[in-house]
């Protein structure tokens, strides 16, 4: 009895105490060609502009959206670099080629 209380302590210590969150999928490059876009030009050169309220009806946005969060809002990714908008996170994203 003494051993099986034990055992069932050190089992439970050694649980995590935080669960990890899942993970967000990456999105494939099709997902991202999916999305509708417009070509601005910044003091860095020309991009491609993605706001939520031209893709609210895509899914991709909001997968590559969690994506960019899970990565600080900044990923290279399919040959391209992708950024969440600072001062606008939720609705905003920016890519160019590498």
């Amino acid at each position: 009895m003494e051993l099986e209380a034990l055992d069932e302590l050190l089992n439970e210590i050694g649980k995590p105490i935080i669960e990890e969150e899942p993970k967000a999928e990456k999105p494939s490059l099709e997902e991202i060609n999916s999305l509708k876009s417009t070509e601005k030009t910044s003091s860095k050169g020309q991009y491609q502009l993605i706001t939520k309220t031209e893709n609210s009806n895509n899914p991709a946005f909001q997968k590559l959206q969690s994506y960019l969060k899970e990565h600080n809002g900044f990923v290279p990714l399919h040959g391209l670099k992708l950024w969440l908008f600072s001062n606008d996170a939720e609705n905003k994203i920016g890519y160019k080629k590498q």
